[in-house]
This record gives structure tokens, sequence and C-alpha cells, in this order.
């Protein structure tokens, strides 16, 4: 059967450069699906501007994080009869023949008996300009591998924009974690991929341009230059760390290697990265030291909520007060931290939750 390839890119608050990508995709894939994240406004309006016969948009209404929303366009691939997914960033712009070489690599390692999960292109930081390596696990850490000379390259990590997966292997591998909401959504579902005896590759043919992080800062004492995050966006990367490592999955040169990576952020952006935050008021940039027994001279209100969702402080059961009448109730789930459930709980029933979960629809006690 001829491969049918469904692209699907998340979106929020979109620019014009999502518009390059749809065009960029429009010959190589059976369809592009656009699944907003409650963009509204401008971002809305650009994405209904578009006309195109293979383009589909799917709009959430809210912010659901980048797992709800692949996952809806993977459900939705899966009924215009997909064999393969592309998952996409807003911020990426396929080269023509990507896809046509992700294929073709898949086909030759398919044939010498390799259990493909994925497989990813290269992709080039036009700000940086710099063409990223993928990354395997070494004894202590994870060690970049860079394309000289081969084809593909065995990987034990894609990131999310350009992963090329068979609906068939997701299914065994698992869904993308909604629980996550953003950052480190790729490395969960890498390492719980490589878990499952699946392999993941990288190939070398297959390109994409696509930036990393919200901005790009220079590294004091020397001449590089490192991506730069929004404030909440870290937020996410230390807590999916935290919960990502008590997964069985996540592998020790992993944990040594995020260690490093989360040392080197507490040090490096709190010292040497002017505050990104932003005031009516006048403003005055100074060190860490100098801010000691400061107090700010106004609240600083986050413009959503973190977490996204209502959470529970504590183990328990979940359930709906009102419907609460002769103090029985029928336990009919579990819901771990870091999952989601989307079904409605019943009156009359309960869920067993753990500490962190999200509230589940219906449910206003624990």
């Amino acid at each position: 059967m001829n491969p049918r390839v469904v692209a699907v890119t998340v979106s929020y608050n979109p620019g014009e450069s999502i518009l390059a990508q749809v065009s960029a995709l429009a010959s190589q894939v059976y369809r592009v699906l656009i699944v907003d994240n409650g963009s509204g406004g401008a971002g809305e309006t650009l994405l209904r501007s578009w006309r195109g016969e293979n383009v589909e948009l799917v709009f959430l209404g809210r912010n659901f994080g980048i797992g709800i929303a692949h996952n809806a366009g993977i459900r939705r691939a899966r009924e215009i009869g997909a064999t393969h997914v592309l998952l996409l960033d807003q911020d990426s712009t396929p080269r023509p023949d990507m896809v046509r070489e992700l294929l073709a690599a898949e086909v030759k390692l398919l044939a010498r008996g390799e259990k493909v999960g994925a497989l990813g292109p290269v992709f080039h930081d036009p700000r940086l300009a710099k063409s990223w390596p993928f990354y395997r696990m070494s004894r202590f850490g994870i060690r970049p591998y860079p394309c000289a000379g081969q084809d593909v390259i065995a990987c034990d990590f894609l990131i999310s924009s350009g992963t090329l997966a068979r609906l068939s292997a997701i299914d065994e591998i698992g869904p993308i974690n909604e629980g996550y909401f953003l950052e480190h959504v790729d490395t969960e579902w890498s390492l719980r991929a490589r878990h499952r005896g699946y392999a993941l590759f990288g190939v070398c043919a297959a390109r994409m341009d696509h930036t990393l992080g919200d901005d790009t800062v220079n590294v004091p004492l020397s001449d590089r230059r490192v991506q730069l995050y929004q404030p909440y966006r870290h937020y996410y990367l230390f807590r999916n760390a935290a919960l990502l490592w008590r997964e069985e999955y996540a592998a020790l040169p992993w944990k040594l290697n995020e260690i490093r990576r989360l040392l080197a952020r507490l040090v490096f952006f709190p010292l040497f990265v002017a505050p990104r935050i932003h005031t009516s008021l006048e403003t005055e940039k100074v060190s860490v030291f100098q801010g000691l027994n400061r107090v700010t001279p106004e609240d600083h209100i986050a413009p959503w909520d973190i977490p996204a969702t209502d959470n529970t402080a504590m183990d328990g059961y979940a359930f709906s007060h009102s419907a609460l009448n002769d103090n029985r109730l029928k336990v009919t789930g579990f819901l771990p931290a870091g999952e989601v459930r989307t079904e409605l709980v019943p009156a009359g029933e309960a869920v067993r939750i753990m500490t962190g979960a999200p509230l589940p629809a219906g449910c206003d006690t624990v």
C-alpha cells in the first residue's frame, strides 16, 4: 500500500511563517491539518485566510498544550485514512524533498528488519547559522552525532517537529503525553519508544529549517549564541524533567545529562540574561546580587494560568460534591500525575487521583 502522509501542525498565535510551511508541504503530503490551540484574533484570521484543497483547520478553542493538539490531529489523520503522520511546529519549514527522503529511508530500514518507531530530518536554525546533529545516549550522558557521510543515523531522541511516524507504530508506543503541556513532550515519547523496542533514526538527506527557542543570546567570553526561552517555558522544562525522571523508561544517561543542563540553566540565565518582565512603570535592570532585599513596586500577573488546569494538591478521590447523596461512591478509574482524563466523571462515581493530576471534568472535590 502506498503511504498516505498527513502533516499535523500545532499553531498558537502564528505569524506569516506558517503560510510558508503550508506552501512547502502542500505537494509533499496527502493533507495538512493545522490544529490551533485557541489563537483567536489575528492568528485565527491569518489561518482562515489560507485557501487550499488539501489544508484542513481544526480549532480547539483554547490552549490545551502541544500533546492534546497533536493527538487531536493524529485522530483526525486516522479518520481520513493516513498511514503516517508528520508532526510539526508552526515555526518549521520543510525543504521540498523532505518527506520523500524520510519515506525512502524508512523503506530501506524496514527492508533490513529494523523496528522503526519514527524518523526525523536534520534541522537548520537560520538565526544561529547552525545545523543540529542527532543525539544518542552514551554511558554517562548524551553525545552528538552530526551527519558526516552517513545516510541514516540511529539516535535516541527526535524533536517533535519533523518527526514522521507510522500510525501502526504510534498504536504500540502510545499517543503523545498530554499531561506535559509543553517541553520534553518529544523526549518522553522518544524514551518510551526506545523502551518498547522501537528504534529512532535521523535522515541526513531530509532537511528542514526550524528555530529553537524564542530568541538567541550571546554566551559571555565566547562567540557562541544559545537559545533564549520565555520564563514560563523554563517552568515546563524543569517541571516535566521532574515528571519524566520518575518513569521507568527514563534511562540513567538521560538523567545525568539533564542534571547538567538544568544546573547550567540555573546559573546562566539568572546571572547573564537581562530581566524579561515588561511593565508600564520605569524599570531598572540589576544583577541578582543587587536585587537582594528589594521588592517589586507592583504585582506581576501571569497572562495565563500555570498550570493550565486545576490540579489536585493531594492524593485522594475526585468526585462531584453536589452528587454525593448517601456517602457512597463507585470508584471507576485511576488518574496519576502527568496524565489527563478527557471523559466526564458521572455523578455517583469517583476517580482515584494522585497529587499534581488535573482535576477531571465533572469533579470539584478531592
